[in-house]
């Protein structure tokens, strides 16, 4: 490779790699009935600011109800919001969330906000751990896979429905 074409190369490297941390922006997410809002804040290191977030849900007036901070004291051990969205009846926001250092690939933490409870909530908690990215099925209904360490499957597929299993939980 020549000198000039490295040159053009280490460019084009720096270019991109700028433009991959522009894309840490603070992101809005309005509930479907308009009610609440979810913004997701980007609280990395410098130069890795979107690999660790914090979740705000604020009512329509701006008034904070809860948040919720997955930061790190040195950056390589928090975690970044990767897929977010609320339930089309408003009731819960769930997203997942990707480990800043990398720490267990195969695992993919999902979380989500009960606005009933005002709290959030580790989808672990109930299920074991989480393999895969989300879906929302209906109201509020979660699918993914997890792993069920009895049944020694890595990718079991289930289906939660958040309104039951916060009913259970009273």
């Amino acid at each position: 490779m020549t000198l000039l074409a490295s040159y053009k190369f280490l460019s084009v490297v720096v270019l991109l790699s700028s433009l991959h941390l522009a894309e840490a922006q603070t992101t809005a997410h309005l509930s479907p009935d308009k009610s609440l809002r979810a913004i997701i804040i980007p609280v990395g290191k410098k130069g890795y600011e979107g690999t660790e977030s914090r979740i705000e849900i604020r009512s329509a007036s701006g008034k904070t109800l809860r948040w919720k901070s997955f930061a790190s004291y040195d950056g390589e051990h928090g975690w970044g919001v990767d897929h977010a969205e609320w339930t089309a009846n408003s009731l819960f926001f769930v997203f997942n969330v990707d480990s800043s250092g990398g720490h267990q690939p195969w695992h993919l933490g999902v979380y989500f906000y009960s606005r009933s409870e005002n709290r959030f909530y580790s989808l672990d908690d109930y299920i074991g751990p989480v393999t895969s990215d989300f879906t929302m099925e209906g109201r509020s209904v979660l699918k993914t896979t997890r792993f069920n360490f009895q049944a020694k499957s890595e990718k079991e597929s289930i289906r939660v429905n958040l309104g039951r299993l916060m009913a259970r939980r009273r």
